[in-house]
């Protein structure tokens, strides 16, 4: 790569990291260019077309770099089964809601986008990749697929994981959010049929991946960015 396809990617990456925090505060319909300039401290024509087509381009830029962290993630796992695997996942997604505005704002996206009937590309299914793993361990423990409960599990679990903490909370530290979460899936996951789930819950700690910070936003405005993958 040159010195100008790295200009480029790196003014690229900054662009989506920082429409991510924008999209994570204020929503798809309420970003525009220029608001994500203004975070930036820069000119509209700073993010102008030559790099994202519309808007609704930037929000599936945003939408795939999280997609490609989740691929990431899930390759990564190495657990000793599905439910073990599928919990270090979870917490994992949910400490970069917590610490990454890019995540928050593409699961935003997410659930914004189609119901404003605008298409997002998926490059990783969340829904079928929670479904397939609590599939995987129910046949694994023999206990008989609670159709339609699953469904409802999965939506559950991806809701309070990735909807309920990114809105955070003033009353209760941060470093509190991984165990609220376990008190929420414990119950959940055990009126499934499944065994074991307290343990499998209570030991299972989030995934510590190779990060580099990268901040997008000038030094007389920096707010403390979460970190990236390298």
């Amino acid at each position: 790569m040159d010195r100008r396809q790295a200009a480029v990617a790196r003014a690229r990456r900054e662009i989506v990291e920082a429409a991510g925090a924008q999209f994570a505060a204020y929503g798809y319909e309420a970003t525009s260019f220029s608001r994500v300039a203004e975070a930036m401290g820069r000119p509209k024509s700073a993010i102008g077309y030559h790099l994202f087509a519309s808007k609704e381009a930037l929000a599936n830029a945003v939408v795939d770099e999280q997609e490609r962290r989740w691929l990431r993630i899930a390759a990564a796992l190495d657990g000793p089964g599905a439910l073990p695997e599928l919990v270090v996942f979870l917490l994992t997604a949910a400490r970069e809601v917590e610490v990454r505005p890019v995540a928050a704002g593409a699961v935003r996206l997410r659930q914004e986008m189609p119901r404003l009937g605008l298409a997002i590309a998926p490059r990783f299914d969340v829904e079928d990749f929670v479904h397939r793993r609590l599939r995987t361990e129910l046949v694994m423990q023999g206990v008989p697929e609670p159709e339609p409960d699953l469904d409802a599990a999965v939506d559950v679990l991806l809701g309070a994981t990735l909807g309920v903490l990114s809105i955070g909370s003033t009353r209760a530290p941060r470093d509190d959010a991984a165990d609220r979460l376990r008190r929420l899936w414990v119950p959940l996951l055990a009126h499934l049929g499944l065994e074991g789930v307290e343990a499998v819950v209570r030991d299972a700690r989030p995934l510590e991946l190779d990060l580099e910070v990268v901040d997008p936003a000038p030094a007389a405005s920096r707010t403390g960015w979460g970190p990236v993958l390298a």
